[in-house]
This record gives C-alpha cells, structure tokens and sequence, in this order.
C-alpha cells in the first residue's frame, strides 16, 4: 500500500471513529470508551465499537461493524464472529441477598462511575471493605475458536461454546455449546452439528485455527470442506503447516488515557 493510500485508509477509519494508535497495532476499535478496563488480544482483530471489558481475543476475531454488543470477562478464541445486539457474560447479581442492587456488593474498582455521585459513595462499599460479591463469582465465558454468535443472542456468564459451534440469532444460551453443535431458541438447545460425526472429529484433531493458513490461499477453495480437510491434513503431516505467531497486546483505557503494551507471547499455542 503506498503512503497516500495508507494515509487515506487512517484518515477514512479515524472519521469512523477508530483509534489510529490501536489501528497500527492491529486492533479495528472505536474510541469513546468501547474498551473498559482492558482488553488482550492476538492481531488482527475486529471489535470496532462494542463494549468490551477485561477480554481476550485471538488473532481474526470479529464483531459485526453495526449495532452494540457488551462483553464482559469472555475470552473469544481465534477466527470468533459475534453478531450485534449481544449481550456475552454480563456481570450477575446476588439473588440471596437483601438487595440485589450494587449498593449492597460492588467496589470502587469494578464500577468507578456510579462512585462518581456522592450519593452513591456515601452508601456503596468502600474498596478497604474486602473482597465482593463480585469477586467470589466464578467462571468467565469461552467463545470457541471459529464459533459464530447470531446478532441479538444473550450467553449466560460461566457458559463455554464449542469451537465450530454456531449459536442462532436471539439465541438465549444458558448451557454450554458443544463444539461444532448449532444452538438455536430461549433457551438454546443444539438441533444438529455442522457437519457429520466424522467431519467434525477431522476438524478438531486439525485444529487449522493453530496454523498461518495464508501462503495455502490460492491452493484451496473452502466451499469444498472435505478437499480443503484433505490438504491441510496433508500439508500438516509433511511439516509444511507453521504455527500461527500474531504480536500480542494489552489495551489499558484509565482516566488517563490508553496504555498499549506488547506482550511476549500469543493468548494460544505458545
């Protein structure tokens, strides 16, 4: 690409609202707070505006530019697709307590802005008060390499989907997805796999998400699934498959910025 047009490319994506310091580390995110707190992930990535808030991504994870998604502590693994509109291991309240409102459990730290009122501060816990409801709840969420999230879907924090699995639109999941299965309805439930038993066992003992797939481009044609299990099977029992390796980092967004940090390994296969 020559200056010109990568100045246009910067240029067109900062009118979108995307950060040119993420950009360059290849990181597609708008600015305006889509990152709260932090966000690690293998280049590329695609999360544009959504919210995202303490995640990991892999390397070719992408959002559906339209709409507003929120996640909160999911781990999407590589080559992952979410559709708009979806709300991905949302923080849960105490149901037990005497009040299921923040007042009776969260800290400073994991909600800075409703501490910002004086009124709020005078009645919330304070951070010396000790580890929180919050703190005690187990499980983050797992988005399976390649699996699909339909636009619209809400995921029950805790919940792991399968890799390959594909969770219909406005899917409500409650229950983990296996992988390569398709969850459809409230609540999901599986109806089929992708593809047959066999199929699927070939796709994870591969694993091709492991793999730099780019040099192969022009040797496949990935409508034909059998062919293209068939050639990468082969490339990978000469040795010829190379570990994908994408650069690494940890996006920061405080009061005082955004913080961008290279990390010394990938999230997967080191």
């Amino acid at each position: 690409m020559s200056d010109s047009s990568s100045q246009n490319l910067h240029s067109g994506l900062q009118g979108a609202g995307v950060e040119p310091a993420l950009l360059e580390c290849g990181l597609m995110a708008g600015a305006g707070g889509a990152i709260a707190d932090r966000l690690v992930y293998e280049r590329p990535a695609y999360p544009y505006g959504h919210r995202l808030k303490n995640c990991t991504m892999g390397a070719f994870a992408y959002f559906n530019a339209a709409g507003a998604t929120s996640a909160y502590r999911v781990h999407f693994g590589r080559y992952s697709q979410i559709g708009e509109g979806s709300i991905i291991g949302p923080p849960e309240h105490p149901q037990d307590w005497f009040s299921s409102h923040p007042f009776a459990f969260t800290r400073p730290q994991y909600m800075p802005n409703i501490y910002k009122l004086p009124d709020f501060a005078r009645l919330g816990p304070e951070a010396s008060e000790g580890p929180s409801y919050v703190d005690g709840v187990p499980s983050d969420t797992w988005i399976g390499h390649e699996a699909y999230v339909g636009a619209g879907s809400f995921v029950k924090r805790g919940v792991r989907i399968g890799n390959g699995a594909c969770v219909g639109a406005r899917a409500v999941v409650t229950r983990d997805v296996p992988d390569y299965a398709i969850a459809v309805g409230s609540p999901a439930r599986v109806i089929r796999l992708r593809f047959s038993d066999a199929i699927v066992e070939r796709f994870l003992k591969l694993q091709w998400w492991r793999y730099d797939l780019a040099p192969f481009k022009k040797d496949v044609d990935f409508q034909k699934v059998e062919a293209t299990l068939d050639f990468f099977e082969g490339k990978l029992a000469d040795g010829a498959l190379q570990l994908l390796v994408p650069d690494t980092f940890r996006v920061t967004r405080s009061a005082a910025g955004v913080a961008i940090d290279k990390m010394a390994a990938p999230l997967y296969f080191t």
